[in-house]
């Protein structure tokens, strides 16, 4: 006996089987049991589950699990992947504002009737707080403050006693060095609650 299979709906069908092959395929997978069969002796197709003949054996053969995926059990994760991105691009924009802004409010310097002020030793000693900065051969900044030579995260502090002795203006030495380092300086000031900023310049 010649038995033929087809999906449901489908005008294509797999001719020649018999009705083990039938369940066989049923168990495996390659046909559901709502696709249509025909035996030799039927007019119309009928669903594999209703037909007489294989009626009571489909409902013995235990289908194999995950033939079809339940849509509500799918993880879609494009949008965790455009939350993360937009995420992503707003930490990126905050951080280049904020080293932007660090340069966008830096104390203006300016001088009386276009004249550059000439400071007297003396009163740069007494009155100032004096902040080098220079580069090494191998591109490192070295500070120092009032003469003595300061680690980075220690500006601040090496200034707050400047502050504490009533120097409350900063002088900067800074020739030849990035003008991230001059914002350290100025951070540092900052903190240190120096009143007065003032750039040494060449005569």
């Amino acid at each position: 006996m010649a038995w033929q299979v087809r999906h449901e709906g489908s005008p294509n069908a797999t001719p020649n089987l018999s009705p083990q092959q039938v369940l066989t395929g049923v168990a495996e997978g390659v046909w559901e049991p709502s696709d249509e069969v025909r035996g030799p002796g039927d007019a119309a197709w009928q669903s594999i589950e209703s037909h007489p003949f294989f009626e009571e054996a489909v409902q013995e053969i235990e289908l194999p699990e995950g033939s079809h995926e339940d849509g509500e059990t799918h993880l879609d994760m494009n949008p965790l992947i455009d939350v993360a991105l937009v995420l992503l691009i707003f930490f990126i924009i905050t951080a280049s504002y904020d080293a932007l802004k660090k340069v966008i409010n830096m104390p203006a310097m300016s001088s009386k009737d276009g004249k550059t002020k000439v400071l007297v030793d003396e009163k740069v000693i007494s009155q100032l707080i004096r902040v080098e900065a220079r580069m090494t051969p191998d591109g490192k900044a070295v500070y120092t403050v009032d003469g003595k030579e300061v680690p980075e995260d220690k500006l601040q502090q090496a200034m707050e006693i400047g502050v504490a002795q009533k120097r409350n203006k900063l002088l900067i030495d800074a020739e030849n060095v990035r003008w991230a380092s001059v914002v350290k300086i100025i951070d540092a000031a900052k903190g240190a609650h120096v009143d007065k900023f003032m750039m040494r310049v060449k005569e």
